[in-house]
């Protein structure tokens, strides 16, 4: 009777080291399962800051590329303006020049 129980005990202690050997098994594939899922998670935020990022500057060169236009045009429209206006001013310029010409050729 005592070798029964004892053989029980055995058992128990062996079957006590399958369950912590076990344990320990599915602890260790736990813990490796959840450093990969934070390294994806990690690499996932990464990439999607790397792409806001560029979508950021994409944006802001686009948006200083209207400025420039907008700006270019504006400048060019005021040359414009300036140059008619100078031509303007050169036509009076010279009918005024051609009547004192005149005026001072016809008083000889």
């Amino acid at each position: 009777m005592s070798e029964a129980i004892l053989n029980q005990i055995i058992e128990a202690e062996q079957e006590a080291a399958r369950i912590e050997e076990n344990s320990r098994t599915e602890a260790r594939e736990l813990v490796a399962k959840a450093r990969q899922e934070a390294a994806a998670i990690l690499e996932k935020g990464r990439a999607e800051g790397e792409a806001q990022r560029a979508e950021i500057l994409k944006s802001a060169r686009q948006e200083l590329e209207m400025e420039a236009k907008a700006r270019e045009e504006a400048v060019e429209k005021a040359a414009l303006e300036l140059s008619r206006g100078a031509e303007q001013k050169l036509d009076s310029a010279v009918q005024f020049i051609l009547g004192r010409i005149v005026d001072s050729s016809g008083s000889r």
